[in-house]
């Protein structure tokens, strides 16, 4: 078994955190505008309410009774239509990386994954592009060696961390191999080399934020958007990014954000390639899937240990769950996998909903733990 679950973190079982984004106080409306988060922090006004906007989502957390909190994400950028910034993060700040307009880089890569996995028609995707239109008219371009540049995520994690006794994870944006399909390469030519740069910029971020105190971190990397043939060489660089890293360490792989269609994760073509991740959890969406059991039973695989992280609350609607319907999701969970090895999270983040239906989503989260805990 891992040496940690977070039911250990936490201190119970059916722990509650939540993936990533959350909605921004409807007061702020500043934006980094790619510009280095030291910096921005230099004016008195942009700090004092970006610390406050991070309280304020930290503090909805809190009264609802998460476990372990995140930060909201106030670093991303609100762009036109969505948070471009999951990408655009991170490749707005790399060394050997610049930004030029162009059209449609995000709509190519995301036909080529359908016509790999036959799951969609080009039109069902390019009805999306409209929504996630700060990326699809940007081409992140790589022009030389990438180096760390202006990320910081460990000062990002400790802003968010200083706001609360709860523990916060820390995260990294859109994982490389996520990111390396939508941007351009005009340096390496060799992607396996490009993928290796780009996990040691990954592993030196996260080693950071666990020097800095962090005892959880994730990294959101949606690898089925690279073709088949390259999960194996996809595995290799996420156990690159996490070798050695001291904490609870997550890797989570959902069926994108609020505006991506329902189920388009291929769990079980994965599993085989992903099951030996050297990672304590796999966070995956479950909610907006219906628990299917063909995927719960991959966490009862012999000789397979991670924990699983369940989501059991959808990014696809704007219904609220209600406690009940959480506590349903666990026991059918419970069927496959050791109490002790289930938390609970969001299918992905919930920055597309009202900031108190996203609150009310978590709250529902929290009560159904406890419904479930009170069963067993």
């Amino acid at each position: 078994m891992p040496e940690r679950h977070m039911s250990d973190i936490a201190g119970r079982l059916f722990p509650a955190s939540f993936v990533g984004s959350y909605p921004r106080p409807s007061w702020y409306g500043y934006n980094l505008g790619g510009r280095d988060v030291l910096e921005a922090m230099r004016d008195e006004d942009f700090a004092e309410a970006y610390r406050d906007g991070i309280r304020a989502m930290i503090g909805d957390q809190e009264e609802v009774g998460i476990d372990v909190a995140v930060d909201g994400h106030l670093w991303y950028d609100k762009h036109q239509g969505f948070i471009g910034s999951f990408a655009l993060y991170n490749g707005e700040r790399f060394d050997g990386a610049e930004i030029r307009q162009s059209e449609g880089r995000m709509l190519e890569v995301l036909q080529a994954s359908q016509q790999a996995t036959g799951d969609s028609t080009a039109e069902e995707w390019s009805g999306m592009m409209e929504v996630f239109e700060a990326i699809n008219s940007t081409e992140m371009v790589i022009t030389g060696k990438l180096g760390r540049g202006r990320l910081h995520h460990a000062h990002n994690w400790r802003i968010a961390q200083n706001c609360t006794s709860k523990p916060v994870k820390a995260m990294f944006a859109m994982g490389p191999v996520e990111l390396s399909t939508i941007m351009v390469d005009e340096h390496y030519r060799d992607r396996k080399a490009l993928l290796r740069d780009m996990a040691d910029i990954y592993h030196a971020e996260m080693v950071d934020a666990v020097a800095a105190g962090a005892q959880v971190v994730e990294l959101d990397d949606l690898i089925f958007l690279a073709p088949q043939e390259e999960w194996e060489l996809d595995v290799e660089i996420l156990n690159r990014i996490f070798d050695g890293i001291d904490a609870y360490k997550i890797w989570h792989c959902c069926h994108g954000g609020t505006p991506a269609p329902i189920g388009i994760a291929p769990y079980e073509a994965m599993f085989p390639y992903v099951k030996d991740l050297q990672v304590d959890s796999f966070d995956w969406s479950f909610a907006q899937t219906g628990y299917p059991e063909a995927q719960l039973k991959l966490f009862a695989s012999d000789g397979f240990d991670k924990d699983l992280g369940l989501g059991v609350i959808s990014n696809k609607n704007y219904l609220i769950e209600t406690p009940s319907e959480v506590a349903d999701g666990i026991r059918r969970a419970l069927q496959h996998v050791e109490p002790e090895r289930i938390h609970l999270t969001s299918d992905c983040g919930l920055f597309a909903y009202a900031r108190s239906a996203a609150k009310a989503k978590l709250r529902a989260m929290v009560k159904g733990a406890e419904l479930a805990r009170s069963q067993i």
